[in-house]
């Protein structure tokens, strides 16, 4: 575990300085997170650091107007000069060598994967088409579209690895991955009788990125959800299965242990930026999240959600009210479970995934109350609570150790 033998934490990833410097309003997250980070460019050495696209060397891509930027192209981008760049960068967010943390790096343009570069992406093998057909004259259509989804994909791979590569060899105590990766590809929940599940096609496709999970000290997956589509059960199946295909991938690499899963999430929804996620939601995404097994929970937030001075109040109101009591009674249940399933040596996860089962404390025998700005559970499970856990739970025991889970 990235803190002590805390199974599973919550971490803050949103800009609040408009609302403690200009409103005077305080959140107190630094309470009510286990880490939290800023992901403006001026705040650097937190323990949470995200390189969005112009902030980790030279990566290339084109803006929605299709202007190249850094070539374009990874194959028409030099990844000597990016990684020399990145290297500054990297000593620049995170100066100090040994800080334990997530780096997280945020490039959505394109995918390491030519098939995968659909709707807007679809530039990038275009584009990738022009440039190989102007270097080759007498080939086919089909040829150039074969030469260049090959120098397309060698490229591409040579970013993302050696990026994440560098960031492990400058700060190996820092968690690097690629935000949304895996991704599950689930997204059609208007469809009727939505399972949730991912296709198949596509979970194919992520066992071709071996390369990149092998290279990814943790991963970082995303299921934000709209108010479109909010119904609970809907958005359980479609956290469910995004956070177990993370889950499954997390598997691939040949390593004594398994790579942890931090799960990106939002305390507002994504089409609603006024409108905070209730507790059903909450229990949809980040209930979901800590029953499957996962590492963690980052919520993020950009600068826009946090910007009026109404805006910084509905979060303080929303944070003492909601999230932060949830995040209370979820993250004591998941130690609770450590403990008395697991002898505190690993974390717990659903026997059967798509159950409804979650790591809850049970009302009957906790309280959750407000103490110093923070938000602490007391009490003593019951017998039958253990039972209910050892009856619904497993373990996933931490890196190194052994545990044997409670029968």
């Amino acid at each position: 575990p990235l803190i002590g033998r805390k199974p599973f934490i919550a971490a803050w990833n949103a800009p609040l300085d408009r609302c403690t410097t200009r409103y005077n309003i305080s959140t107190n997250v630094e309470r009510l997170f286990h880490i939290q980070g800023s992901p403006r460019a001026e705040w650097t050495g937190q323990n949470i650091t995200i390189f969005y696209a112009n902030r980790l060397g030279f990566y290339p891509h084109y803006t929605p107007q299709g202007v190249a930027v850094n070539g374009g192209l990874p194959q028409n981008c030099s990844l000597d000069l990016h990684l020399l760049k990145a290297h500054q960068d990297i000593r620049r967010f995170i100066p100090a060598r040994d800080v334990r943390g997530l780096a997280v790096i945020d490039w959505e343009f394109w995918r390491p994967q030519w098939k995968r570069n659909w709707h807007k992406k679809v530039i990038y093998r275009r584009r990738s088409k022009e440039l190989t057909a102007r270097a080759y004259g007498n080939v086919t259509e089909a040829q150039v579209e074969e030469l260049a989804r090959r120098r397309f994909e060698k490229s591409a791979k040579a970013f993302m690895q050696q990026t994440l590569q560098l960031g492990t060899r400058l700060r190996p105590n820092t968690l690097w991955g690629f935000y949304l990766y895996p991704d599950c590809h689930n997204y059609n929940l208007e469809q009727q009788n939505y399972t949730g599940l991912c296709p198949l096609l596509e979970r194919r496709r992520n066992d071709e990125l071996r390369w990149l999970w092998n290279s990814s000290s943790a991963l970082f997956p995303s299921v934000a959800i709209r108010v479109t589509r909010a119904s609970a059960a809907t958005a359980s199946l479609y956290v469910r299965n995004r956070v177990q295909e993370a889950m499954r991938v997390a598997e691939l690499p040949r390593r004594p242990h398994t790579v942890p899963v931090y799960v990106y999430s939002r305390p507002l929804f994504r089409d609603q930026s006024s409108t905070f996620l209730s507790q059903m939601d909450l229990v949809s995404t980040v209930g979901e999240i800590a029953a499957l097994g996962a590492s963690g929970v980052v919520m993020w937030g950009s600068s826009s959600d946090y910007s009026s001075k109404g805006q910084c109040e509905s979060l303080s109101r929303y944070l003492k009210s909601t999230l932060a009591p949830y995040l209370a009674n979820v993250t004591a249940a998941a130690m609770l479970c450590s403990e008395v399933l697991c002898q505190g040596k690993g974390r717990c996860t659903r026997k059967e995934y798509d159950s409804t089962h979650y790591l809850h404390l049970n009302p009957a025998h906790f309280t959750i109350s407000q103490v110093e700005g923070a938000y602490v559970a007391t009490g003593l499970p019951s017998a039958a609570d253990v039972d209910a856990l050892s009856q619904h739970f497993t373990c996933q025991c931490y890196a190194g150790l052994t545990c044997q889970a409670r029968a």
